[in-house]
């Protein structure tokens, strides 16, 4: 269960989205940058491999790679090579 009710001040933070209207008498409702906090289980994930240390390039897991190909078809109209989503 998320808080969609606790206030995260992010206005004194390194963000664009408030920056680029700081003093001004607006409120940016951006639609991919939110103002709640990340969902725990994304938090732990992104603990766990920061705490692995390495971060250098992964391989694409099958299942999202068909995910890509299904979207593409299904959005675009796209007939793309699984092989050439890297």
């Amino acid at each position: 269960m998320f808080d969609f009710d606790e206030v995260i001040d992010r206005r004194r933070e390194a963000s664009e989205k408030w920056e680029k209207y700081r003093g001004r008498e607006i409120i940016p409702m951006w639609v991919a940058d939110m103002d709640f906090r990340s969902p725990p289980a994304v938090v732990d994930a992104l603990c766990r491999r920061a705490a692995h240390g390495v971060f250098g390039y992964t391989a694409a897991p099958a299942a999202l790679v068909e995910a890509v190909v299904a979207m593409l078809a299904g959005d675009y109209g796209w007939r793309v090579d699984p092989a050439w989503i890297v």
